[in-house]
């Protein structure tokens, strides 16, 4: 696909490093000369410098015969003129950054008014990753799939775990849950384990399952404790504002830590409720003071990864319970999981994954025939393995054929389908018939459809 990014930041370039893996030729639009050049020399792609709202510049960039235009400037309104141009001029399609709270509860006018097809925001989808990790504070990461119905979370095995020295094949029988086992992480090496398989302390294992489920298993495993009550946040920005509500929906109790007096005012007014505290969250004094001790999850959510790490390794020495840090470096997300940090959040992979579900399902529809199509996508397993929901149409070549008997791709596992309401994890005899929904994982690239998995 013809694809213009707009905007080369953290965001953009994450979008234009994934674009490029998937094979799509990739034209990027930034004012800034010396970054467009950067780019150029980094990926394969071809560079414009300019104005990404001017229509000339539009036009040079090849927006007017390009399969879809994205637009991830800093500016919002800059974001969705790019898009509403880009269409006018000729672009199927159109996907913009939007991170007001404002703007987000406009998004089906948007859609239908102002001709913008995709709206992502990275900080509210961190805040909802976060929201999910504070209800479930056992898993690393989790994933939802099917409406809910299945859900893939990531433990990490410490020592005197369980799991340790678990050959898979008596996973079931040791533990009697309806779940299973999808992927593990071991160093630099990343597995989709066969029956054999035998889990070691310190792997980083995913497991799917119905949220029941997958409780049954953490009681029996111990990883079930106390709830999270108390909640601590660091940093006053939109990830933040994104999360305050729906925690204090569920009945937690919130502190805020913010630097910047005008924007601890501002929270004060939005959220008359919530404790705003005035102070650099970096003075162990001031977090010993306000009592981080007592914090069942401290949420670091700066702009600096510097400042997230160092706090979530203070955080952790208190024994906080749950501690979730904002990643935005690639490099700087192994650091912290080597300093032990629970849970990382990085917006522009989520984003990216939203992105890169959407161009798919675009490329299916654009495809001639019946397809079956990629509902929702998840990079799990350090991002090295790609979690894939399909509606499964007429045209899956092995409908009714055991997976036993099934010729899948190396790395490929089939976890679950649905059919029907039901879901029914993954065995030999398990088959994928027109209708059902199915979870897939795998490491293999451009997964677009399911007959992809095949061989």
């Amino acid at each position: 696909m013809k694809i213009v990014v707009i905007g080369n930041g953290i965001v953009g370039e994450a979008l234009i490093s994934a674009l490029c893996e998937e094979g799509h030729s990739v034209t990027v639009i930034d004012e800034d000369a010396e970054t467009v050049a950067a780019v150029v020399n980094k990926y394969d792609v071809l560079g414009v410098t300019g104005n990404g709202a001017s229509i000339d510049i539009q036009t040079e960039a090849g927006v007017p015969e390009c399969d879809i235009i994205i637009s991830v400037a800093q500016s919002d309104e800059l974001n969705l003129l790019c898009c509403m141009i880009g269409k006018q001029l000729g672009a199927k399609r159109s996907i913009a950054r939007v991170r007001d709270p404002d703007y987000l509860k406009q998004v089906s006018f948007m859609s239908r008014n102002l001709g913008i097809d995709m709206i992502v925001n990275p900080e509210y989808e961190a805040a909802r990753e976060a929201a999910r990790l504070i209800r479930f504070p056992a898993a690393m990461k989790l994933e939802k799939f099917a409406n809910g119905q299945v859900e893939v979370v990531e433990i990490h095995i410490g020592a005197n775990h369980p799991f340790i020295d678990l050959a898979l094949k008596d996973f079931k029988s040791r533990f009697g849950t309806n779940t299973l086992i999808c992927t593990v992480v071991r160093g630099d090496e990343f597995f989709i384990p066969g029956g054999n398989f035998v889990i070691r302390e310190g792997d980083i294992v995913s497991i799917a399952g119905s949220r029941i489920d997958i409780n049954e298993l953490f009681v029996k495993i111990g990883l079930i404790g106390k709830q999270l009550k108390r909640i601590l946040l660091i940093g006053g920005g939109r990830i933040t504002r994104y999360l305050v509500g729906p925690l204090r929906e569920s009945g937690y109790k919130i502190r805020i830590i913010e630097k910047e007096l005008a924007v601890c005012e501002e929270l004060a007014d939005i959220f008359p409720n919530v404790k705003i505290i005035h102070g650099d969250a970096t003075d162990p004094t001031l977090l010993d003071e306000e009592g981080i001790k007592d914090a069942d999850a401290c949420v670091v959510m700066t702009s600096s990864d510097h400042t997230n790490l160092i706090i979530s390794m203070f955080a952790q020495s208190r024994e906080v319970d749950k501690v979730i840090a904002k990643i935005a470096s690639p490099s700087f997300v192994k650091l912290s999981e080597n300093a032990g940090v629970d849970s990382n959040i990085t917006p522009q992979f989520i984003i990216t994954s939203k992105v890169l579900q959407y161009v798919r399902g675009q490329a299916n529809k654009d495809g001639k025939g019946a397809k079956s199509s990629i509902v929702a996508l998840h990079r799990i397993a350090d991002n090295r393995v790609e979690a894939l929901e399909f509606d499964v149409a007429e045209d899956f070549k092995q409908a009714g054929v055991p997976l036993s008997k099934l010729k899948l791709k190396q790395n490929v596992l089939v976890a679950a389908t649905i059919r029907n309401g039901a879901v029914n994890y993954a065995h030999g005899n398990t088959t994928i018939e027109a209708g059902d929904k199915v979870i897939v994982l795998t490491s293999n690239p451009h997964v677009c459809y399911l007959n992809d998995v095949l061989e």
